[in-house]
């Protein structure tokens, strides 16, 4: 897991910026390969909805295609599989779901996030909410109309930023994040294995063995 920069010595100004992502080549590659990952776990969700659908150009399909919000996505894909996944096959993809959208979350964090770094910090990389940058904007702005109009006097010293906000992503913490991203296109391919019944296999043996091994998994399994 990532340090909070406020904790992590020396505790200096992050500095946000366009393209200084580029100044750290072999971490933001991790970056991006976070990124990319998870669009592949999340084509395998919506083949998984094709495959329930019984078609690309079923209802269900083109509305997922249409929804790009990751929990419009999950609400689709769970509706289908209820009305059309029997037991035991629904819980354990519904398990399935559950986890995936907890991966998904630090990825959306590595997309929209804002992505900085600090000099005495030669490889790791900063990320923050934009949120929060925002906020000390907002109240620099705030500060700064105040000191026109009343000078001085009128204001306290305004504060730095919160270090507290701003994660600290060595190689080590990029790279455990590339390993669940992997683990989530994993998951993914299995649930769109168990969604697809093969007419060709009239013992469902393949959907079984992938079930079972869905089963065993710590993360899925009882």
């Amino acid at each position: 897991m990532p340090a909070l920069l406020s904790d992590v010595p020396p505790s200096e100004r992050p500095i946000f910026a366009p393209r200084l992502l580029g100044q750290r080549p072999a971490l933001a590659a991790l970056v991006a390969e976070t990124i990319s990952t998870w669009s592949y776990a999340e084509h395998a969700l919506g083949r998984s909805v094709a495959a329930m659908s019984r078609g690309i150009n079923a209802a269900e399909m083109e509305e997922y295609i249409d929804n790009w919000r990751l929990p419009a996505r999950m609400k689709i894909v769970r509706r289908v599989a209820t009305v059309e996944l029997v037991a035991p096959y629904l819980a354990t993809f519904l398990k399935v779901l559950d986890v995936i959208t907890g991966f998904a979350t630090r990825r959306h964090a590595f997309a929209h996030g804002v992505w900085g770094l600090v000099e005495a910090l030669p490889d790791a990389l900063l990320l923050v909410d934009p949120e929060h940058i925002l906020r000390h904007w907002g109240a620099a702005n705030d500060w700064m109309a105040a000191f026109i109009e009343g000078g001085a006097g009128a204001v306290n010293q305004f504060d730095p930023f919160d270090n507290r906000h701003v994660e600290v992503w060595s190689e080590t913490d990029l790279r455990e994040e590339v390993g669940r991203m992997n683990k989530a296109y994993e998951l993914a391919l299995a649930a769109e294995l168990i969604a697809s019944d093969d007419p060709f296999d009239t013992s469902n043996a393949a959907r079984k063995h992938i079930h079972g091994l869905l089963l065993a998994d710590p993360l899925i399994g009882p």
